[in-house]
């Protein structure tokens, strides 16, 4: 299917690994033109230079930190003056939850206001600084990764921050639609990646089972009997950047594998 993507601009934060490189590389591969960012100059320059020998055309990097709102300025502008223009924004910079106990008794402060400050802050500023550019066209696409966390009570800092950027994604797709930007947001579950990878091995070292033991352990708890892939939250985010879902906005899609038993309607 042709997503009518061709020449397109995009911009994609927390793009150097994970999700983002993944939905960079979907993106590349409609024909969209990428600017990624992340807070490590290397990692950065090794995925850009991995994803343009892939593509067959440049892939822009610049360093940036979502925390910063100056960091972030020069982000847009970069971005901005290097493609001629930004039409799609893909919010994916952020803390991978689960690491870290986030219970009631031992939840830490700091590193809630650090999620608020770096998810919800983070992706508002973002999108109120590419905005104008989209507007400017009439046309946008805004994609916020949330999280599945935002669905399901015990993890008080990711659910919250999650739960967060679906009400921002709601009031933005009110605020933006008239200019013909579009606003969604994804909630990925637990999804293969490098982080999981390496977390699933410290687990399976602490449980005396092997790597694959424990990752099909965790593929058990899906629907599908696998864990979801990187690459399958990018085909999602590439259509819902696409002219063909113009009449989807204000949603928030699960991207699980069908984890959990909840009914929503």
């Amino acid at each position: 299917m042709d997503l009518k993507l061709a020449g397109r601009k995009a911009l994609i934060t927390g793009g150097s690994r994970g999700i983002g490189k993944a939905v960079t590389r979907a993106l590349l591969a409609e024909g969209v033109e990428c600017v990624i960012c992340g807070r490590s100059c290397e990692s950065l320059e090794v995925t850009a230079k991995a994803l343009a020998e892939e593509a067959g055309r440049p892939v822009h990097a610049h360093v940036a930190d979502v925390r910063d709102r100056r960091s972030l300025e020069a982000l847009v502008a970069f971005a901005a003056e290097r493609m001629g223009g930004i039409d799609i924004l893909v919010n994916n910079a952020a803390r991978v939850s689960g690491g870290e106990p986030e219970d009631f008794a031992r939840v830490d402060e700091a590193m809630v206001l650090r999620d608020f400050e770096e998810k919800f802050l983070g992706y508002l500023r973002c999108s109120r600084l590419v905005a104008p550019y989209m507007q400017a066209k009439g046309w946008g696409r805004i994609i916020n990764i949330s999280g599945y966390a935002a669905r399901m009570a015990g993890n008080l800092s990711a659910g919250a921050r999650n739960a967060s950027v679906v009400h921002l994604t709601k009031s933005l797709s009110i605020e933006l639609g008239r200019h013909g930007i579009n606003v969604n947001a994804i909630y990925p579950g637990m999804t293969v990646t490098e982080t999981l990878t390496a977390r699933a091995a410290h687990m399976a070292s602490q449980a005396n089972r092997t790597p694959a033991e424990q990752l099909q352990l965790l593929a058990a708890q899906q629907a599908i009997g696998r864990l979801v892939d990187a690459s399958e939250i990018a085909h999602v985010v590439a259509f819902l950047a696409s002219p063909l879902a113009a009449g989807i906005t204000g949603e928030a899609i699960a991207v699980t594998g069908g984890v959990g038993h909840h009914v929503t309607y």
